[in-house]
């Protein structure tokens, strides 16, 4: 797949997931990389205190997936 001639400049997104261990091992499987040209950086603990993966889409959105804390509120 050829990348979209428009790339987003400056964007970011946050998903937060229940799971980020099994979300980020099934979006391993899924060939993202091979098949769309997207770059991954695989789940750390950041210093903002979230474990974060790193995705950026074929438009050059990065999307940062984040594992929810247990009992806080503004995580969900």
């Amino acid at each position: 797949m050829q990348r979209a001639e428009f790339q987003a400049e400056n964007l970011m997104m946050q998903l937060m997931v229940d799971d980020l261990d099994a979300w980020w091992a099934h979006v391993s499987t899924l060939d993202l990389v091979g098949r769309f040209g997207v770059t991954l950086r695989a789940p750390a603990m950041q210093p903002w205190g979230l474990r974060v993966g790193f995705l950026t889409d074929p438009w050059g959105v990065l999307w940062h997936v984040a594992q929810r804390r247990e009992g806080v509120t503004h995580d969900r």
